[in-house]
């Protein structure tokens, strides 16, 4: 299923990430829907012609994405790479780059990547390579040109990589604020969580507000967008106590859309709970678990992006709420 041009409601958006571009032959960028036949350059110019003042933009990596860090660290490929971008740019008619290297130095847990020490200095060769290509572009077409980066919400990543240099160089941060459960923990937790409940039992807990406070100790308020999930994750075979939270399990469910979250809560076979600690709602039914983010808890997400000026909110994704429900909630709420 491809999404048309005609089925997106962006009203009130003011940036739209295609995601992902992938890298191969060392420092080519392809799209692999286009590949599959999707005329995404059609769809895009339709999308325009309704949105005038919508900003789209290439993301390129993605989780297990390969290619950045022999890339990254080749200056003959670097170069190409740059020359790519500008090619797909020029002939998509995008308003910039999203890089989203998961991650530069060493990968997040289970994911095998290449990676090397010297990412961490190639890393910010690359942004600013982009930039550079991205100011000439500017000069012969007239338009700004957006460069963002994707971040984990990991303080990890912080101590691994110059974030300051980052920061200086790219428009916006999006730190990715969420899966902070998911199959890979011993017991159920929130996904999505504003702030930390101290009875979380995975390594002290971790939360959205803790994220933004190391990003915002070496970045400009501005510059920090702060991620959104339009889906739940949940676990099957939970032990029947404290409503499900913080409980061991027996089995993880995928990723559930928002809109398959609607169907659960009017089945009738699920109690919604509230933890106002974290300001995270979940759903349980005596065996399975759900976390989620709901109007309830993204209320508290605008209010925390006002209050400390950051520079706004992404989601992902798009086909994760269909209806354009959350999306239109949040838009109303700028």
């Amino acid at each position: 299923m491809y999404w048309k041009g005609e089925d997106l409601n962006l009203k009130g958006v003011d940036e739209l990430n295609i995601a992902f571009g992938l890298i191969r032959n060392g420092s080519e960028i392809f799209i692999p829907d286009v590949e599959r036949g999707f005329d995404l350059k059609s769809e895009l110019k339709k999308l325009k012609e309704r949105y005038k003042d919508l900003k789209v933009i290439i993301s390129v990596g993605g989780w297990g994405a390969e290619g950045f860090s022999d890339m990254a660290n080749d200056p003959k490929l670097r170069s190409e790479f740059c020359d790519n971008a500008k090619k797909i740019i020029l002939d998509y008619d995008f308003d910039g780059i999203d890089i989203d290297w998961e991650y530069p130095v060493g990968p997040d847990w289970g994911l095998p990547i290449k990676t090397r020490p010297e990412d961490r200095e190639n890393y910010v060769i690359l942004l600013n390579d982009l930039r550079n290509m991205l100011f000439d572009l500017s000069k012969n077409t007239g338009k700004k040109y957006v460069l963002s980066v994707a971040v984990p919400a990991s303080p990890w990543f912080l101590q691994k990589n110059d974030v300051v240099a980052v920061s200086k160089i790219v428009d916006h941060l999006k730190v990715m604020s969420y899966d902070y459960y998911g199959s890979w923990s011993s017991t159920t937790g929130h996904h999505a969580n504003l702030y930390n409940n101290p009875k979380d039992p995975a390594w002290g807990g971790w939360s959205t507000d803790q994220a933004v406070k190391l990003y915002l100790s070496v970045v400009p308020s501005e510059k920090i967008w702060v991620g959104v999930p339009f889906y739940g994750r949940g676990w099957k075979g939970v032990k029947n106590e404290n409503n499900g939270l913080f409980q061991p399990y027996k089995e993880s469910i995928e990723a559930i859309s928002w809109d398959k979250i609607k169907e659960l809560m009017k089945s009738g076979k699920f109690n919604r709970y509230w933890d106002d600690i974290a300001k995270a709602p979940y759903l349980f039914d005596g065996d399975i678990f759900v976390t989620y983010m709901d109007k309830e808890a993204l209320d508290y997400v605008i209010d925390y992006v006002k209050r400390y000026k950051l520079g706004g909110i992404f989601a992902w994704e798009y086909a994760h709420d269909m209806k354009g429900e959350l999306l239109e909630y949040i838009s109303s709420k700028k």
